[in-house]
C-alpha cells in the first residue's frame, strides 16, 4: 500500500482518480489545489504526489517547483487536460521542473496504476 496525495480541482476527477487507486490498494489523501500541500506531504508521510496542473490558487507547475525545493525525491505524477495552452506543453513543462511521470487528460486509470506501481517499487 502506498499513501498517495491526489491534487486536483474537479471534484469529479478527483473523485473516479481516487476510487480506482484505493480499489488497487492505496491510501489516498485529496486536495482541491496546490495550496498547502508541501506541509502535507511532510506531516502525512506522503510517498506519491499526483498533481492536475491546471487548478485555481495554486497550479500544479508551481507546487512542482515548491516541492523539488524542498524534495528532490518525492515521486510526482503530474496531469493535465490543458488549460490556456495546450495539455501537453504543461506536460512538458511539469517533466521538466521535474515531475518523474506525466499523463494527458482523458487516460486510462491502468495507466495511473502502472505508474504508480513503478514509482512505489522504486521507492523501495
Amino acid at each position: 500500500m502506498t499513501r498517495i496525495l491526489l491534487v486536483d480541482d474537479d471534484e469529479l476527477v478527483r473523485y473516479a482518480l481516487a476510487k480506482a487507486l484505493r480499489r488497487a490498494g492505496h491510501e489516498v489523501l485529496e486536495a482541491a489545489s496546490g495550496e498547502g500541500v508541501p506541509a502535507r506531504v511532510e506531516a502525512e508521510s506522503i510517498e506519491i504526489l499526483i498533481t492536475d496542473l491546471v487548478m485555481p490558487d495554486q497550479e500544479g507547475i508551481g507546487l512542482i517547483r515548491e516541492l523539488r525545493a524542498v524534495s528532490a525525491t518525492l515521486p510526482i505524477i503530474a496531469i493535465s487536460g490543458g488549460g490556456r495552452v495546450s495539455g501537453e506543453q504543461y506536460l512538458r513543462m511539469a517533466a521538466r521542473l521535474g515531475a518523474d511521470a506525466t499523463l494527458a487528460k482523458p487516460f486510462d486509470h491502468k495507466e495511473l496504476l502502472a505508474l504508480v506501481a513503478r514509482l512505489a517499487a522504486a521507492r523501495d
